[in-house]
């Protein structure tokens, strides 16, 4: 189940890429939101999407037919989404126990049949909150305060509510090992752990969040305060009304999940094989489907179960589930039927939320990791292995794995090398490692991948067998795989991260092998659309290429990337790409060529065009409503009002975001490039020290105050500025090789050389730092190194002539 994130100070002081309206989308985590009032009150403050077609009826008419379902479903992750706070949902110590973190004191008292925690509020003062309502259970409980105005708070003090055997029963601190003063970002107050529009939506049912921008407060309303059935099947209203037609009000209509998988004597012809629930055209009366398609069938001569009928479908199940149990930005009403694609944005594999291979690193839960698998390529879906309504193992153990694939063959020490019973040889521990987040929530990689300690070796990302064998370093593990392998006779096969990690790592052929994976058939669209959107940092004449290549890829995800890769084309030329997409039947993908046509010029286009782009404009303005509670939103409209040249509103927005978030360092980044194109130096200067007043370790800002003071010719400060920057992010090669110039601009050629070659350590086919060292070398009259960085800047482009001369008179020249 999915809680406030945990790793937020990790997305404060990581490196940001290039601020653009791709990126600031991106990083939107928009959610509904509520506030605390009274059932009755929430009940009559929601509001219907017209766009729905039918109402919200709620459980207890459900369970009137369903009620095996509704047993299945109590004491469920998704009835404990979110409770009322009272002696049958807290589970947490509150008989006047205090927790001390950092110096920071809160108290935990009940008094009159409710729950009390005294720490400090937004201010630094002890301040004594009533606890409104308990999130989640197991492994960990929250807690959420109001602050006011319909605001409501995690507190960061949380509950560990396992057992004292597995260590639990105890208070502790999400961010255990640092310090979360008042005026942090990540203070229970702060931004970042408002629940409102963090996850309110994944924790309640038919969320509404009634935002008063002028007020900046919530009146918002739900259908039913935890994850109920009409959260995942939709509202049921018209359901109720056809089964009570049909006089099917018996419970029969629709039974507990049995997608099972038969052997062959159960099923002896593939022509036998359907749907365990065929549904009628409007899926008894629901707008979403969310059967299964089909079953598993064993044949004689297979060793994992087959389902043909389910390969290639866009189960609407995943895009159920996925809403929830993935790291996406939303664009629509989740309650919506449809694909996820018409409703969400996922976040694609980008370092440092994913590893560079696709493995989990980041809290981005899990359907993106399962979009690699090949699990997913064969037509598995959640249910299969999940019960739907408990959410527990269909079966425990590796019964779950043994439904497809035979335990005969599988579930053998020939097959996993070790001992039987033992903890190597659970599948999950070798094909779905676990990481914990939130100090005690272990969760596991849903890639389902098989363990590649020879990548480790190389590249330095996780292992399943190196997570066991701790006294061990990948070498030794990778050498054990090879010697299993060559003793069975196989060989290791081409998997996608072989060339997705040295592509995502900045390795000297990435370009190329990125370009491969853009280009590929037969890999996960995850995969490719990670690929195409990895090429924007490799942009040249074939990467641009391979990206209009895939303009018309059949996944929305390999064409929205695609669309992102061509924001540096000229907005005329732009135009011309991606027209045809304004009417795409993804809403991912018209919202992407939304934001990349902001800037095109109406008046030179077609009157047909021009209403195309009308319209167009207007679905995307539509969106950017949806959102304008958070600091997120306010730079996605400051963004797009600055590509239409509204200078004036995008400013203003970017202030909005930072009253909602001053610890928001896109929007000082945003709001001094505004100041920097109305040539307003002192401007840029007052904001940028604005920022590292509040975020001193934050290198962008020191870097862009660098490249303000260079601009005004203030070199020996720039130095200072861009110094800091370049040891606060030493992994930057931008912020290295800039930092190198203002070196060498100081007459300080030595030590900008050295810088250099640092940058090109890690990253050996920079090509500006490079370009740098050849000029450097060519300045000093230093032939063999002229001709040292002149042959790698040819092997970078082969087709480029005028490197391989430059080559072939350095070499007549100096000799090789």
């Amino acid at each position: 189940m999915n809680y406030l994130l945990n790793t937020l100070r990790f997305h404060i002081s990581r490196s940001f890429l290039p601020v653009t309206a791709r990126f600031l989308i991106t990083l939107m985590v928009s959610g509904l939101s509520m506030s605390a009032m009274a059932t009755d009150d929430v009940e009559a403050s929601l509001t219907s999407d017209p766009r729905l077609h039918a109402e919200f009826v709620g459980r207890e008419v459900c369970s009137d037919c369903h009620q095996q379902q509704d047993q299945l479903w109590q004491g469920s992750d998704h009835d404990w989404a979110m409770k009322p706070a009272d002696d049958q949902s807290v589970l947490a110590d509150f008989n006047d126990v205090t927790f001390d973190h950092y110096g920071e004191k809160t108290r935990f008292t009940q008094k009159d049949g409710k729950y009390w925690v005294t720490t400090d509020n937004a201010k630094g003062e002890q301040e004594t909150f009533e606890v409104l309502y308990t999130f989640g259970y197991y492994p960990l409980q929250q807690y959420l305060l109001s602050i006011g105005d319909g605001h409501l708070q995690a507190l960061g003090v949380s509950w560990d509510s396992r057992s004292k055997k597995e260590g639990g029963q105890r208070w502790f601190h999400l961010y255990p090992d640092e310090a979360i003063p008042f005026d942090d970002a990540l203070h229970w107050t702060g931004p970042y752990q408002n629940w409102n529009n963090r996850c309110a939506d994944c924790h309640s049912t038919n969320l509404q969040r009634n935002y008063d921008l002028e007020s900046h407060s919530y009146d918002t309303g739900w259908s039913e305060i935890n994850v109920s059935c009409e959260a995942c099947h939709g509202p049921g209203s018209k359901h109720v009304q056809l089964m009570q037609s049909s006089g099917k009000t018996d419970g029969k209509a629709v039974t507990a999940d049995n997608h099972q998988v038969q052997n062959s004597d159960q099923a002896q012809t593939g022509d036998q094989v359907q749907n365990s629930h065929p549904a009628t055209s409007d899926h008894h009366g629901f707008d979403r489907s969310l059967d299964p398609v089909g079953q598993w069938l064993h044949t004689e001569d297979s060793v994992t179960a087959q389902n043909p009928q389910a390969v290639g479908v866009d189960s609407e199940q995943l895009s159920v589930c996925g809403t929830c149990h993935s790291r996406r930005s939303m664009l629509d009403n989740q309650n919506l039927p449809g694909d996820f694609h018409q409703k969400d944005r996922l976040q694609l594999v980008e370092q440092p939320l994913y590893y560079g291979d696709g493995q989990i690193r980041d809290e981005v839960y899990v359907l993106g990791s399962f979009l690699q698998s090949k699990m997913h390529q064969q037509g598995v879906v959640c249910s299969d292995c999940h019960e739907p309504h408990s959410l527990k193992l269909k079966v425990e153990g590796n019964g779950v794995c043994a439904q497809c694939h035979r335990p005969d063959v599988f579930d053998q020490p020939e097959h996993h090398h070790h001992p039987v019973g033992s903890a190597g040889a659970q599948c999950v521990s070798c094909h779905m490692p676990e990481t914990t987040y939130m100090v005690v929530d272990p969760r596991r990689d849903h890639s389902l991948r098989i363990p590649r300690p020879d990548l480790s070796a190389k590249f330095g990302t996780p292992n399943a067998c190196n997570q066991c064998h701790t006294d061990k370093d990948p070498a030794w593990a990778s050498t054990a795989v090879d010697q299993w392998m060559k003793a069975s006779g196989k060989k290791r096969k081409w998997h996608f991260s072989d060339d997705l990690l040295p592509g995502l790592s900045g390795a000297p052929d990435a370009a190329q092998r990125l370009m491969k994976l853009a280009m590929a058939r037969n890999i996960p669209d995850m995969v490719q659309a990670s690929a195409v959107l990895a090429l924007e940092n490799h942009l040249s004449p074939q990467s641009v290429l391979v990206a209009q290549t895939q303009l018309h890829n059949d996944d929305a995800m390999v064409r929205s990337a695609a669309v992102r890769v061509l924001t540096t084309l000229p907005p005329e030329q732009r135009w011309e790409e991606l027209k045809s997409l304004v009417n795409d039947s993804s809403k991912q993908v018209r919202l992407t060529v939304a934001e990349n046509t902001a800037d095109v010029d109406a008046s030179t286009l077609s009157p047909a065009e021009q209403d195309s782009l009308k319209a167009l404009q207007q679905e995307y303005q539509a969106f950017l409503t949806r959102d304008q509670d958070t600091a997120d939103g306010q730079m996605a409209l400051g963004v797009y009002r600055l590509r239409q040249g509204d200078l004036t509103g995008a400013e203003a927005a970017y202030r909005q975001a930072l009253n909602i978030n001053s610890s928001q360092m896109v929007a000082y980044l945003n709001l001094a490039d505004l100041y920097r194109q109305t040539n307003d130096e002192q401007k840029v200067l007052e904001t940028l020290r604005q920022g590292l007043e509040k975020l001193p370790q934050a290198a962008p800002l020191h870097h862009s105050l660098g490249l303000s003071l260079v601009r005004q010719k203030n070199y020996a400060h720039a130095l200072k500025a861009l110094e800091a920057a370049a040891k606060l992010q030493p992994g930057n090669a931008r912020y290295g090789y800039v930092y190198g110039l203002i070196l060498q601009q100081l007459g300080q050629d030595s030590a900008a050389m050295r810088e250099w070659q640092r940058v090109l350590t890690m990253y050996p086919m920079d090509r500006d730092t490079l370009m740098a060292m050849f000029s450097a070398a060519q300045r000093s009259g230093n032939g063999a190194m002229m001709l040292k960085y002149a042959q790698r800047l040819s092997d970078m482009a082969p087709g480029d002539t005028r490197w391989q001369q430059m080559v072939q008179q350095l070499q007549q020249h100096f000799g090789n």
